[in-house]
């Protein structure tokens, strides 16, 4: 009798210790707190991340914070990430404005104990742990400079258009269109690029500027999401459609109607609410002792690969055909 006595106190030892396991497991998932900083608010594109961090938020069951600078100023997002680290928060993902400029404050939460990741823009000389991406960020260039080339039939003079000059994704695109634009000796590129700092307005004024500075560009190769639809707005304002083709990286509901009319024939992107919803599982579980894993089946994502601490999922071609199956 004594042995059992004894042996249903140990049970119930275990139960116990079991319990409070899982107490804790449940208090730590409720004090979690992963805060996503974008470059800059007020971009749709931007828009489209944040609810994939709320869907994130909701099915994790952890705090998932959005946040963005009014302006693309990468001062503006070391100020956020500094208010960050000084609430001790678990983790930190963000799209850099300047990939060299964040660094020291990447260092300043890691050196306290802040785990911080990259997504969608990449500081790659940081200290950060991994960068989550939907493309290798030089290839998308190759690949747009390849199919604008296709497009123009190989010759002519084509403007590369970008967002910020410190921006690191952005400059990896460019360097891609320049690969793939070298292989195509009838293609001049229209020196200096344009760089709309993210601006919508800008994006708009300063493709019209272009089109009426060298009315003889066949082509834009766009590297941020504001450009493509900015630039259809001035082919189709300038009544160029058809004479001006126009590839790059947009979201499919700012560009549809340009899509539509033939003022931009395609886009190559990734759905950015699948992205950053990724980004916050894949961040959750490193916190939990679990690595991204290359060529692991993902649901609702596809395979991944996993390499020098980048992390990439699929993404896709938008044309006129398909563009209505896109709700973002």
């Amino acid at each position: 009798m004594k042995r059992m006595v004894r042996g249903g106190f140990g049970i119930a030892l275990s139960v116990v210790a079991l319990m409070l396991v899982s107490c804790a497991a449940k208090k730590e998932a409720a004090e979690r707190r992963i805060a996503f900083v974008f470059k800059v608010d007020g971009l749709l594109y931007s828009e489209v991340c944040k609810k994939g961090a709320q869907r994130a938020a909701k099915e994790l069951g952890i705090r998932v914070d959005y946040l963005a600078p009014d302006k693309a100023e990468v001062g503006k997002q070391i100020a956020i990430i500094e208010q960050l680290v000084a609430e001790k928060v678990s983790a930190i993902v963000v799209s850099p404005n300047d990939a060299d400029a964040i660094g020291p404050v990447i260092k300043k939460a890691m050196d306290a104990g802040v785990k911080v990741f990259t997504w969608d823009s990449d500081a790659p000389k940081s200290q950060r742990i991994f960068y989550v991406a939907a493309a290798d960020d030089v290839q998308i260039g190759v690949d747009i400079a390849e199919a604008l080339a296709n497009d123009i039939g190989g010759k002519g003079k084509v403007q590369i258009v970008s967002g910020g000059r410190g921006a690191a994704n952005l400059n990896l695109h460019v360097e891609g269109m320049e690969k793939g634009f070298a292989k195509h000796p009838g293609i001049t590129l229209v020196k200096p690029y344009i760089y709309n700092d993210d601006d919508n307005q800008k994006a708009r004024t300063m493709a019209i500027a272009a089109l009426q500075k060298n009315p003889d560009i066949v082509g834009f190769a766009c590297a941020n999401s504001p450009s493509a639809p900015a630039v259809g707005e001035a082919i189709t304002g300038l009544g160029k459609i058809g004479s001006v083709k126009v590839w790059g990286l947009a979201l499919p509901s700012e560009t549809r109607e340009y899509l539509k009319s033939g003022a931009v024939s395609g886009l190559m992107l990734w759905d950015p609410a699948n992205l950053t919803y990724f980004t916050a599982k894949v961040v959750n579980d490193y916190l939990d002792g679990k690595q991204p894993q290359d060529g692991a089946q993902i649901e609702g994502i596809g395979t991944i690969k996993v390499k020098n601490g980048v992390v990439l999922i699929p993404g896709v071609t938008i044309t006129k055909e398909n563009v209505d199956e896109f709700k973002f």
